[in-house]
């Protein structure tokens, strides 16, 4: 199974540019902004792991299709998708605020 990237500026299924958000497309997005923070490098670190996680499913010669406890791996996925989301709605809150200003 492939796992296409949700990121539409690449298209490509799997990879991330090279050098990760340091590199390649999300230096022109920074261009002209201050430079990056342990926060920054934090919220990277994040991303990119989860992104190689992901990615690394589709590597195995053997993926859950052998797993003999499928329904406890699906559960236990949920439950983190649920943390994920969380996250997410805080982030989006936090940009927003940030975008919109004092």
């Amino acid at each position: 199974m492939r796992y296409r990237s949700g990121d539409s500026d690449h298209g490509r299924v799997g990879h991330r540019p090279r050098g990760g958000a340091a590199e390649g497309v999300g230096t022109s997005r920074r261009a002209g902004r201050t430079a990056d923070t342990s926060g920054d490098a934090c919220a990277t670190r994040l991303t990119e792991s989860l992104e190689d996680a992901v990615l690394a499913l589709d590597a195995q010669p053997t993926g859950f299709e052998d797993a003999v406890r499928k329904t406890e791996h699906v559960e236990e996925l949920r439950r983190i998708l649920g943390i994920l989301l969380d996250v997410l709605a805080d982030w989006e809150m936090l940009a927003d605020r940030e975008a919109r200003g004092p």
